[in-house]
């Protein structure tokens, strides 16, 4: 299924979310394709519901492309993607967290 610019535009979310998820099921699915059409309804203003299924399907499109993937580090950036969809976004380290570890060398040399 081929879905052009200005196809995609008349759709609206509930198109796009069909067309996705007829890519999904379809016999020979192209994962990219569907995360493409899956991107324009996370990002538009929808219901939650909707949101919430976009971000499934898009989940598993992600992790689909993961099990593909040849290159380790290429399916660890979709896994993590999956993942942040899934439970919400990872959290950066807490400065407290980084005080605690191991001591900071200082330098012994003094300017002159």
């Amino acid at each position: 299924m081929t879905v052009t610019d200005r196809s995609r535009a008349r759709l609206g979310w509930r198109g796009l979310l069909a067309a996705a998820q007829r890519e999904y099921d379809a016999p020979a699915p192209r994962y990219d394709v569907v995360i493409e059409l899956l991107d324009q309804v996370v990002g538009a203003a929808v219901p939650v519901a909707a949101l919430r299924s976009a971000k499934a399907l898009q989940a598993l499109a992600l992790t689909q492309l993961a099990y593909s993937a040849e290159y380790g580090p290429l399916r660890t950036v979709y896994l993590t993607a999956a993942r942040g969809l899934t439970t919400g976004p990872l959290s950066a380290p807490r400065a407290s967290a980084a005080r605690n570890g191991p001591p900071v060398r200082r330098s012994v040399c003094r300017p002159r």
